[in-house]
């Protein structure tokens, strides 16, 4: 057992198939260099504390027992839960992070993850990435009743870019790709994913056709769009992402600067641009081969905030 641990773990965007893991399919996702701290020091008595830098809440209890859930560190609370029969002594767990809260970059998997990685690795659990995703899953979805699917911690947990089956049974293919000329933009609007998220899940129960058509087109695109990255065919993708951002639109989960920065990225010379996540605000992504440079500044001229990201992969 270590007495300190320091880990870094990605944030993920996704690349083809936003939502469509609310139904357990096909994702692609890629984790991204923007990255989040954790620090773990061992203790020598019962007491365990949680900290975040960014949002400055502490817990502190004692081992065994039940932390508070309601609040920042919830995701740990949970996951604690999951775990404290095999966890033998106290510790100080702490975070600081360069992702963006609440813009779609998966803060939330990150944290989760981070959580279960560095735990792993401090009691000798020996956990698998799937293993690692699976649990984070399960807490966000099943013990916090957070309205996501599989792909944010899949993705996450494994690094790359990855085909991520999301069903009951998830299975993660890894994407024999080396750099991809991705450009991210932040809308820096007020994020209603939570009500776009809620109105789709209510419109699949619902079995509203317009709804579930899009969701078809949408993972019919994942498909395709999977062999086009393989054979770095990046106007086919981008081809794909518009594709998928009509569906967007039909689902009403765009909103109006969302589809300004999409614009100002294809004048810019991006092959296709889409919005990122359940809707409703965040972000939104171009495929933009040799015009990353030309396609952020068009990005942040059109009002939103630009990033060029590199794929992340894991050291092991």
């Amino acid at each position: 057992m270590e007495t300190t641990i320091s880990l870094e773990i990605p944030g993920r965007i996704c690349l083809m198939g936003d939502k469509v893991d609310l139904l357990g399919k096909p994702v692609i996702a890629m984790a991204i260099n923007l990255m989040m701290k954790l620090n773990y020091i061992a203790r020598s008595d019962n007491i365990i504390e949680f900290y975040s830098h960014d949002t400055k809440e502490r817990i502190k209890f004692n081992l065994g027992d039940s932390p508070p859930r309601d609040n920042d560190l919830g995701y740990w609370s949970v996951l604690y839960e999951r775990l404290k029969e095999k966890i033998t002594h106290g510790f100080l767990l702490e975070v600081k992070s360069d992702i963006p809260i609440g813009v779609g970059l998966s803060t939330s998997a990150a944290i989760s993850v981070g959580f279960l990685r560095t735990m792993s690795k401090a009691f000798s659990f020996n956990l698998s990435n799937n293993e690692i995703a699976e649990l984070a899953y399960l807490g966000e979805n099943h013990d916090l009743g957070i309205q996501c699917g599989r792909m944010d911690q899949y993705s996450i947990a494994n690094g790359g870019i990855t085909f991520i089956h999301t069903n009951e049974n998830p299975r993660v293919e890894q994407l024999d790709i080396s750099s991809l000329p991705i450009v991210v933009g932040d809308s820096i609007e007020e994020r209603k994913a939570v009500l776009v998220l809620n109105r789709i899940k209510r419109q699949i129960r619902e079995k509203n056709s317009l709804t579930l058509d899009a969701f078809k087109i949408i993972e019919d695109c994942v498909k395709q769009g999977k062999q086009a990255l393989l054979k770095s065919d990046f106007k086919k993708f981008g081809m794909y992402m518009d594709i998928q951002q009509e569906q967007e639109i039909i689902l009403e989960a765009a909103t109006e600067k969302i589809l300004k920065l999409c614009k100002a990225a294809k004048n810019a010379g991006a092959y296709g641009a889409k919005q990122m996540g359940a809707g409703g605000g965040g972000c939104m992504l171009a495929i933009a081969p040799g015009k990353q440079e030309e396609v952020a500044r068009a990005i942040e001229k059109a009002g939103g905030r630009a990033w060029i990201f590199k794929i992340f992969k894991y050291e092991y």
